[in-house]
């Protein structure tokens, strides 16, 4: 199976990297760590659907999805809201940090940083009003986004090789492919 050879290639990466850059807070790193062998499967990048079932590829659909639950009255609609916006944050986060540069070159850098910082405070919010625990791991994610992604962004240079500069999914992919 791949995701545990990944976890643990990941875990190693994250913890030597965040040494790094004197960040130890474990809540973080087990964290991230989940959220880089989750989005190996490029799918999972785009799990969030419309109501018609059809594959929300960017920000923008999604705080359009998310907005429309937010109008809906019922609990269901206020997970499936929580569900958008912690996706939106960890998209954020992932596209911020591994691919920095293909969000730079596509000016979506800065809209990214501030929905992903956004998402977060959602879900703490969220979090808190319901009771759910846990709920400062996402404050402190919404707190330090761009640390974040900047950490993110300096393991991906230390650990990974891009050899293409305009194909930096596919070069990603080939890459954790060895792994498993």
């Amino acid at each position: 199976m791949r995701t545990p050879k990944l976890k643990e290639f990941f875990y190693w990466a994250v913890r030597r990297s965040f040494y790094d850059l004197n960040l130890q807070e474990r809540k973080i790193i087990d964290y991230i760590v989940c959220l880089l062998a989750e989005f190996a499967r490029t799918d999972n990048l785009y799990k969030i659907k419309n109501a018609q079932g059809q594959r929300l590829e960017t920000i923008v659909e999604m705080l359009l999805e998310a907005k429309s639950m937010s109008s809906m009255p019922y609990d269901l609609d206020a997970l499936r809201e929580r569900e958008i916006r912690k996706h939106i944050g960890d998209y954020s986060l992932f596209m911020t940090g591994i691919f920095k540069e293909y969000v730079e070159r596509h000016a979506f850098f800065d809209l990214y940083l501030e929905e992903g910082r956004k998402a977060y405070l959602f879900v703490f919010d969220f979090d808190q009003e319901h009771y759910i625990p846990g709920s400062s791991l996402f404050f402190e994610l919404s707190r330090r986004f761009e640390f974040y992604a900047g950490a993110l962004n300096y393991m991906k240079k230390t650990f990974f090789r891009e050899r293409d500069p305009h194909d930096p999914f596919t070069d990603f992919s080939r890459q954790l492919t060895r792994l498993s």
